[in-house]
């Protein structure tokens, strides 16, 4: 590593740090009455829709709210561009609001139909033996995630135009102009990476979502909004909102600034590098085994198979799997923390019912191995025992 690459990683380290600081002390705390806030707020407005269910239109859904408050943007940066402060600030306050309860009808909607659902006649005799057409893994999860995928997409299209229009009717005169442009810069940049990240990760989708983890501060899907992402939304709009009213531009600038290192952060998860390690010995090469690799590589960046054999056709099947990234021939039976660390691998995932891995006593202990429990969970191996000790 040359002198300029150790001085950028140094710079880069020392940024998470005091990002990570900044999420601990600050950003903690208000995450605490900002859940407690918007539960109350979900809860209320649940009810409503609960009590008026057979009068609300199918077409009232959450990708129409989604639509409609991004097509606000247009008018908003018009008025910003003409002048006008107190409409686009209630506009951006609006679009806020919308974006909250485009996810509280869509598990209206989710809810509504299940209820439907009971009692109905799944199962249609006079289509029995007849050709069914049934959708891909790709095609289906693309469905499923489509929601989230354009909430995330429509938040960025509708602040971002909204900051380009900012930075042209900043006044000469104000204080701290050259920090505005900082702050507006650094917050478009990263949400045009975010949303390109979200834009790769939808896209190349492999099918099968990520199974969540349990005992492990673990970043699953580049697809959905977790809290840090909630909160920056927050600090973001109401930031905006603040910043085109005259009297409170500065309390408005200094929500957008808490905004940037949750925008960094929120980035960061997305891009850091995680390398996932599955066993390849395995009796068949079945739907469940291709399902098991798709799990686990969208668990990580890059998926390791490993195969404790040269048989050609085996490490062939691997290699052909679009979700695998490696494959290593003449693997080891049991897993070692060095094995680990000379193929660069970050975490092993194991399934007792696909693909069972055995480890070293010394690995269990490094906080790297997880194990699939059902379908769609996956745990860190030894964590219910801490657990149960403390």
């Amino acid at each position: 590593m040359t002198g300029k690459e150790g001085l950028i990683t140094a710079l880069i380290d020392l940024t998470n740090s005091l990002v990570e600081i900044y999420l601990a002390n600050v950003i903690k705390p208000f995450l605490v009455l900002h859940e407690k806030f918007y539960k109350a707020l979900n809860a209320s407005l649940r009810a409503l829709l609960d009590e008026n269910a057979q009068s609300i239109p199918a077409w009232f859904t959450a990708n129409f709210i989604t639509y409609a408050r991004t097509a606000f943007v247009i008018p908003c940066v018009l008025l910003i561009a003409n002048g006008y402060t107190v409409l686009p600030a209630l506009i951006i306050l609006g679009t806020d609001f919308g974006d909250f309860l485009d996810g509280v009808v869509a598990r209206f909607w989710v809810d509504r139909k299940e209820i439907e659902a009971v009692g109905a006649n799944v199962e249609d005799v006079s289509n029995k033996d007849k050709p069914e057409l049934k959708e891909s893994w790709s095609v289906a999860h693309r469905s499923k995630s489509y929601g989230g995928f354009i909430d995330a997409v429509c938040d960025k299209a509708f602040v971002i135009p909204c900051w380009i229009a900012f930075m042209a009717s900043i006044p000469d005169s104000t204080h701290l102009k050259i920090l505005q442009y900082i702050v507006l810069w650094s917050l478009i940049l990263t949400e045009i990476s975010s949303g390109s990240i979200r834009f790769r990760a939808y896209y190349s989708t492999n099918g099968v979502p990520a199974p969540s983890v349990k005992g492990l501060d673990f970043s699953t899907s580049a697809v959905k909004a977790d809290h840090i992402g909630k909160a920056k939304q927050t600090f973001e709009m109401f930031g905006s909102a603040f910043f085109i009213l005259a009297p409170f531009r500065y309390l408005g600038l200094l929500l957008l600034a808490a905004a940037v290192p949750l925008a960094y952060e929120s980035v960061r998860r997305k891009v850091k590098r995680r390398v996932i390690y599955v066993s390849g010995d395995v009796n068949k090469l079945d739907h469940n085994v291709l399902k098991f690799w798709k799990q686990a590589k969208g668990l990580g960046s890059k998926l390791i198979v490993g195969i404790s054999s040269d048989d050609k056709d085996a490490v062939a099947n691997a290699s052909a799997c679009e979700s695998v990234d490696f494959v290593v021939a003449n693997a080891p039976t049991e897993i070692s923390k060095a094995f680990l660390d000379k193929m660069g691998v970050d975490y092993v995932l194991s399934s007792s019912t696909v693909a069972k891995i055995s480890i070293s006593q010394d690995l269990a202990s490094h906080n790297c191995c997880l194990e699939m429990v059902d379908e769609s969970t996956c745990t860190l191996v030894g964590s219910e025992k801490t657990e149960k000790s403390d």
